[in-house]
């Protein structure tokens, strides 16, 4: 994905900054408010460069967004059902970073999207369930 110079400038800063808050802020909400401007920067990128793959980039990070803010929501009304990983924030920033550089240095972006796509799934109901159902299995198949 060839994105002018400029879009691709003002993308991976804002990507950048992105980053940086969802590491350094401690409340889950204001690291789901960052996380939400992922997809509008993307979205802005999209006004002035046409790609199918940027358009991918963008669903992707905007569902992802709805679910995790969905389940941050849940959480903070006192629904323990579904437990994010304890380390999902630290995910979340490295795939970022990851698909950063991947924009960054040309490359694809569709090996990161399926990493994202499988944090976004294991928040999900169908997702935690088959999650930890398969790590009953193998724990009980060594």
């Amino acid at each position: 994905m060839n994105i002018p110079e400029e879009l691709k400038t003002r993308l991976l800063n804002e990507l950048g900054f992105i980053i940086e808050k969802i590491k350094t802020e401690t409340d889950p909400k204001r690291k789901v408010y960052f996380l939400s401007a992922a997809h509008g920067a993307v979205e802005r990128t999209m006004r002035y460069f046409s790609s199918g793959e940027l358009y991918i980039v963008h669903f992707t990070l905007n569902v992802f967004f709805n679910t995790t803010n969905g389940l941050i929501g849940r959480i903070s009304e006192g629904d323990t059902a579904i437990l994010p990983p304890t380390d999902l924030w630290e995910r979340i920033a490295d795939n970022l970073n990851d698909l950063k550089n991947a924009i960054e240095n040309d490359e694809s972006t569709y090996p990161i999207l399926e990493q994202i796509s499988t944090i976004m799934y294991s928040l999900s109901g169908p997702g935690y369930y088959a999650t930890n159902y398969l790590k009953s299995v193998e724990a009980s198949n060594p």
